[in-house]
């Protein structure tokens, strides 16, 4: 009877959604016979139940150690995978919302990513306006999405040149907006912290001309008014081990690092393609910026995937893939926390991100799916309500038909994604 029911709900779903996707509201339900992969199984855990009330984990435990109430509905899972929902913390959806990013297009990717398993992201600044609405509708259920986090972002004067801040700023200036401001040393800083914490942003993006001071500065007093900071690895003025030892939470795109040791980046790396060894070679080592970076907490956000396609398309910029997938590769040996961002304008999604740091930047799988879970969740401050499959934790799961540790390319074999008290399914 309990099928009968649960497969009733799908109906009105199915009509709804052009016969190819079902999107189901759940009110309790219990998952049997699952495998359990996360940060606190990374061996995977086999033969459980999940005990899920509409949007929130309620019981974990083995199969038939505890009675199911009969007010739940069953669904036997045995043979499937359990991963928490995945979660990209490098995205853009609204750089330019009156052209690429339009809300159709912008609609229609947010619904592929989240019944590929991807339930939150983290938006790296674009129109705040746009974002703003995108997020509402998330968190509500009015659109099919991931749940949405954005930034605001400050950046030095120069670069509001950039025709990028004009498409994200139209019908306003760009360096003017709460959201995409240019700062001085002359900035009202407790001011412009708490316009952009008003545009309902969950961190501030630091970006480019930025001096150490100055950002220190930023950091400061938006630590001080609860927001969190992220940002480029390299400010031009301000060097990674100048945002790590100011506090900033995590600094963006891997090849980045080398302007730690790097004022300028050799003409020889851009001239010719070189081989493995020769890279090998060219990455210095990083060990003291390694560890500040464990000791402060700071994270990185590899995106080694925006890298790769960049340099399959520039053979000039290659050496940004060769640099970073190492670098990303020598942090992770130092055991610097790591999460998974994409950075592509959502052309790929963040399972080959997770792809990536597998095959070229040597995670074990359980690691690479932990970049994209838990530590997306600590890139986010949202650690002790998602990233891990634990009671009290929002439901937000991602159900594999195969083992994704046997094969990280296994993170496609989606079955059904928990989001939101909602059952998604192709």
């Amino acid at each position: 009877m309990r099928w009968i029911r649960l497969l009733l709900l799908f109906v009105p779903s199915l009509l709804l959604c052009n016969f190819s996707h079902a999107q189901v509201s759940l009110a309790r339900v219990a998952l049997t016979g699952l495998t359990i992969i996360d940060a606190n199984h990374r061996m995977s855990l086999a033969g459980q139940t999940v005990i899920i009330d509409s949007t929130v984990i309620r019981e974990v435990f083995k199969d038939g150690t505890q009675p199911i109430p009969a007010s739940y509905h069953i669904l036997s899972l045995k043979g499937k995978y359990l991963l928490p929902g995945l979660i990209d913390t490098h995205v853009h959806f609204a750089t330019d919302p009156s052209g690429t990013d339009n809300r159709a297009h912008t609609l229609s990717v947010l619904q592929q990513m989240l019944y590929s398993g991807i339930t939150t992201v983290r938006d790296m600044a674009g129109d705040a306006r746009t974002l703003a609405g995108l997020s509402r509708d998330a968190l509500t259920g009015d659109i099919v999405s991931p749940y949405i986090y954005y930034s605001a972002l400050m950046a030095g004067p120069t670069f509001f040149s950039d025709p990028r801040t004009g498409t994200s700023t139209k019908g306003a200036i760009a360096g003017k907006m709460p959201y995409m401001l240019a700062v001085t040393d002359s900035t009202n800083m407790p001011l412009a912290v708490a316009a952009a914490k008003g545009t309902g942003a969950a961190g501030i993006k630091l970006y480019a001309d930025l001096s150490p001071g100055l950002a220190a500065k930023i950091i400061s007093e938006a630590t001080r008014q609860g927001m969190i900071v992220w940002g480029h690895a390299w400010l031009q003025m301000a060097k990674p081990s100048d945002l790590v030892k100011a506090g900033i939470g995590s600094i963006s795109h891997a090849p980045l690092l080398i302007h730690e040791k790097f004022d300028k980046i050799p003409d020889l790396w851009k001239k010719q393609r070189h081989t493995e060894e020769f890279w090998d070679d060219a990455v210095p080592q990083m060990t003291d910026l390694f560890n500040l970076m464990k000791q402060n907490g700071t994270m990185l956000d590899a995106t080694l995937l925006t890298y790769k396609k960049w340099a399959e398309t520039d053979t000039a910029m290659r050496y940004n893939y060769e640099i970073g997938k190492r670098i990303t590769a020598n942090a992770y040996k130092a055991g610097v926390e790591i999460c998974a961002g994409t950075d592509d304008d959502q052309e790929e999604f963040v399972q080959n991100e997770i792809k990536l740091l597998v095959s070229d930047a040597g995670f074990t799988p359980i690691d690479a799916i932990i970049s994209a879970t838990l530590n997306g969740a600590k890139a986010l401050h949202i650690d002790s309500t998602k990233g891990t499959i634990l009671p009290g934790k929002a439901a937000d799961l991602l159900v594999l038909n195969k083992n994704p540790l046997e094969d990280i390319g296994n993170l496609t074999s989606v079955y059904m994604v928990f989001k939101g008290g909602l059952l998604f399914k192709k």
